[in-house]
């Protein structure tokens, strides 16, 4: 928002946080300006590109991340034993980053050995629990860069250890106007000032 309202100008906006299921609900009823949210091939959102266009915002990486110790090592260390899983601090059943984290355990080319102890929809309730040592969570970039800077977050997988990360755009969604629903004229400048940066490559990275 910080660089929105630098480049773009001053803006009103409402934030809504929901899981894609129900965020694709608000945009088909008409309830949203603007929907952003994560696309990976292997879970598309079902929105048909006649009615619905698309601009790409950026990349988004999701890997493991735990506790450090007063050392600066991860206080859980990965893939774990089968007598002696991992607790694990994973999304709710739906949530998109459930889906995407799922994918990224099954790539795995080691067998991860993890134990569900907490649960949530959003990453940053999860962030939390990392940040108190509860366990591993996969979490997006952008939402550890600063506690990755402090070294209080850190990751849990052994040097050899490959495919436990994975990348996701970043897209901003809404329905296509029309002559009968042109779209509101804020809505509409910022929607091509977001074509026209996405153009450029002047988007902030998330």
């Amino acid at each position: 928002m910080t660089s929105l309202r630098e480049h773009f100008g001053p803006i009103k906006s409402r934030l809504i946080a929901l899981n894609v299921h129900d965020a694709v609900l608000r945009l088909v009823e008409g309830s949203c300006d603007l929907l952003i949210a994560y696309h990976h091939p292997s879970q598309p959102l079902q929105l048909d590109a006649n009615k619905y266009e698309m601009v790409s915002l950026g990349e988004e990486t999701v890997a493991p991340w735990v506790k450090a110790d007063a050392e600066g090592a991860p206080r859980f260390r990965l893939p774990g034993r089968p007598g002696q899983p991992l607790p694990y601090l994973g999304y709710a059943p739906g949530a998109y980053l459930g889906r995407v984290t799922d994918l990224i355990l099954k790539q795995a080319g080691t067998a991860i050995h993890l134990d569900r102890v907490y649960e949530t929809d959003m990453a940053e309730g999860l962030k939390v629990m990392a940040l108190e040592g509860h366990g591993v969570a996969f979490l997006p970039h952008s939402a550890v860069k600063k506690e990755l800077r402090a070294g209080k977050l850190v990751s849990p997988a052994a040097a050899d250890m490959q495919g436990l990360e994975i990348a996701m755009e970043v897209r901003a969604y809404r329905g296509r106007p029309s002559g009968k629903q042109p779209a509101k004229g804020t809505a509409q400048s910022l929607w091509a000032y977001l074509a026209d940066a996405a153009r450029a490559g002047t988007l902030p990275k998330p």
